[in-house]
């Protein structure tokens, strides 16, 4: 699926044309022009979307005021750098409709959806059960379950697709039988199709399943409550929603996150070490070993502010529109 950025087919209003210009000059790539001295149009948003000029500064203010590791120092710029970082879990959080503890700093949706594979999935699965995902998956919401079915026993089954990319429900409950884990996508990165989750969902639930939400392509074009989705796991992507590579996140219920064991291993994630053993952090911060993105969440902070700005309603709109 693209999204354009850069010109409109709406038959926009004079405010309207105004609006849309000011936003693109507030994208600095687009007004460089092409090899052929064209207006630069970009329409592979779906893939990675460009950096309003607030995003870019994040970075470049992080880089220039206030670069230090966070967590550990007690100097001035040290505590700034801890302060920005965690403020822009906050303001995820808020995005997605959820808690800050339930924020997991990752590198990507394909991170995420990794995480959950590991440290839920190891743990959780067993030969005779089955993992549900669907014909229109992300490698990366397909790859990391099939190599879980290979370490557990555990068996893939896919909800079919018809011929206009619409799911096919109708053996639903037979595919949900013994299922633990309904893995899908909410929007697809190449038809656009939009899974039916307020039907899937429940269905899920009732037969035992937890949902996954790779919520890549949803989180850039429309409104977010994790609460609303009901499901369990929701994993998003910075730089589909104009921040920077290199950030994304994993929201998942807390009892959850309490329960399952760490991803990954070393700095941060640790309470105490001993040479005999140690013990884990709290929820997120057992997840987030290692220095973490700073840089990339702060700039991520950045493009949710920006977004929040257009209103994510008005940014679904507006897709439906150019769509």
């Amino acid at each position: 699926m693209t999204h354009a950025v850069g010109t409109s087919t709406l038959d926009a209003t004079s405010d309207d044309d105004q609006k849309l210009r000011r936003i693109i000059a507030d994208f600095p790539i687009l007004a460089r022009p092409t090899s052929r001295g064209k207006r630069l149009v970009y329409l592979d948003s779906a893939a990675t979307s460009q950096k309003p000029r607030s995003v870019i500064q994040a970075l470049v203010d992080y880089y220039e005021q206030y670069n230090a590791n966070i967590h550990r120092g007690v100097y001035e710029i040290a505590e700034r750098a801890t302060a920005e970082f965690e403020l822009a879990r906050v303001k995820l959080a808020r995005f997605i409709g959820a808690q800050v503890s339930e924020i997991v700093w990752v590198r990507n949706t394909t991170e995420a959806i990794n995480l959950v594979a590991y440290s839920w999935g190891n743990a959780n699965l067993r030969p005779g059960d089955a993992i549900l995902l669907t014909e229109l998956e992300h490698h990366s919401d397909l790859v990391p379950w099939q190599l879980l079915a290979e370490r557990t026993g555990a068996a893939l089954r896919f909800i079919p697709v018809d011929d206009c990319g619409n799911y096919v429900l109708d053996d639903l409950d037979e595919l949900l039988d013994g299922c633990k884990l309904l893995a899908i996508a909410h929007v697809s990165n190449t038809l656009g199709t939009v899974a039916p989750l307020e039907t899937i969902v429940p269905r899920a639930h009732a037969a035992g399943a937890l949902v996954l939400v790779d919520g890549a392509q949803h989180a850039p074009q429309m409104p977010t409550s994790v609460a609303e989705l009901g499901c369990d796991f929701f994993g998003l992507t910075g730089h589909k929603m104009l921040g920077p590579t290199g950030i994304g996140a994993l929201w998942a219920r807390p009892e959850l996150l309490e329960a399952m064991p760490p991803f990954l291993t070393g700095g941060e994630m640790i309470r105490d070490v001993r040479l005999d053993g140690f013990s884990t952090n709290d929820v997120p911060w057992k997840f987030e070993a290692g220095t973490p993105p700073i840089a990339e969440a702060v700039g991520l902070a950045a493009a949710v502010e920006y977004l929040e700005g257009l209103g994510m309603e008005a940014v679904r709109s507006h897709e439906e529109a150019l769509t």
